[in-house]
């Protein structure tokens, strides 16, 4: 874990205790000021600890005075209470409101580090990934579908029409993203728009408030290997958080070295996330064929019988608008 990146959430982490502390005592001078009743029944609360002390310094009916000092405690909380609702303040106005009630903002809980500061800790990591993966969001609204207009795909089909329908599906995917949304795996040629539509879904998907990770699968697989092996000081345990992130984009599938490891983690990715019931939309250039003679059956099997998949059709759009940009000779 980078030491940075455990800090920072940390940080964040006392930042939020200290702002639940801070809006506490605002609430409480604020009803000191409206409700005097209340403000005193504060002082007596205020001076139990004091009382606690000196019965049990005195010895003398320890148990029975401490079940006094209780139930007045108790009595004095129950009036408080009705005092608040009665001015129009809910009865719990006066507690200490944490963002995490678990581990009451600390950052531990249960003997360990608490869920909120783990994912503190993946959200600040999946960052400074994407910082590094030079992530360039796209949008729907750049993507043309005159580039397929007029274009038949090896089927005689027609490419407008069936262009136009993954867009749709890729729009309508991002509206209705949540982190249980089946995944996807995007085919086809290169220059098809492929990049651009998981892109595009990773902005918005982003817009949501959900993490994303994208990037070249060669890219990421070589991180996880220099963190496997030890051959780079960790930055960030890479494959926790391919495991964990809300959505994971691959792009380039078919790219990577064909290694033992590569191909073991791979499948240890597409099989993790598919248990864990996490979206995963996967880029590749190959078509179904070339992906079943480059990989084993556990991850073909998965591919093709979980994933949606979708085939890109048409011409290489980078090419046609090269072309078009051409100075005239």
């Amino acid at each position: 874990m980078n030491e940075q990146i455990f800090q920072k959430a940390l940080q964040t982490v006392a930042s939020r205790r200290l702002h639940a502390k801070s809006e506490n005592d605002r609430r409480y001078r604020e009803v000191d000021a409206r409700i005097p009743q209340i403000a005193e029944i504060n002082r007596q609360l205020a001076q139990t600890a004091t009382k606690i002390l000196d019965t049990l310094q005195s010895g003398e009916n320890i148990a029975e005075r401490l079940e006094t000092l209780k139930r007045q405690n108790l009595e004095a909380q129950q009036i408080s209470a009705s005092l608040l609702k009665a001015h129009g303040f809910p009865e719990d106005y006066l507690d200490m409101h944490y963002t995490c009630e678990h581990c009451q903002d600390t950052g531990y809980a249960d003997g360990g580090y608490c869920d909120c500061l783990k994912k503190l800790i993946a959200s600040f990591g999946i960052s400074r990934m994407n910082e590094y993966a030079q992530l360039t969001l796209a949008s729907f609204d750049q993507f043309s579908l005159e580039y397929y207009r007029g274009k038949l795909d090896e089927q005689g089909r027609d490419c407008f029409q069936t262009m136009q329908q993954i867009l749709q599906a890729c729009r309508r995917y991002a509206a209705e993203f949540t982190p249980s949304s089946p995944s996807l795996l995007f085919y086809g040629r290169t220059g098809l728009g492929k990049t651009h539509l998981s892109l595009s879904i990773a902005a918005e998907v982003i817009s949501k408030g959900y993490e994303v990770i994208y990037d070249s699968i060669i890219n990421l697989l070589q991180q996880v290997e220099r963190e496997h092996f030890g051959r780079e000081h960790s930055e960030m345990d890479t494959l926790y958080l391919l495991l964990h992130v809300d959505l994971l984009i691959l792009d380039d599938l078919g790219t990577e070295f064909d290694t033992p490891f590569y191909i073991s983690t791979i499948y240890n990715i597409i099989n993790t996330r598919i248990n864990r019931g996490l979206p995963t939309i996967i880029n590749t250039n190959l078509d179904l064929m070339s992906i079943r003679r480059r990989y084993e059956e556990r991850i073909v099997s998965r591919l093709f019988a979980v994933y949606e998949c979708m085939h890109f059709v048409g011409s290489d759009i980078r090419l046609m608008k090269k072309k078009n940009s051409a100075p005239l000779i």
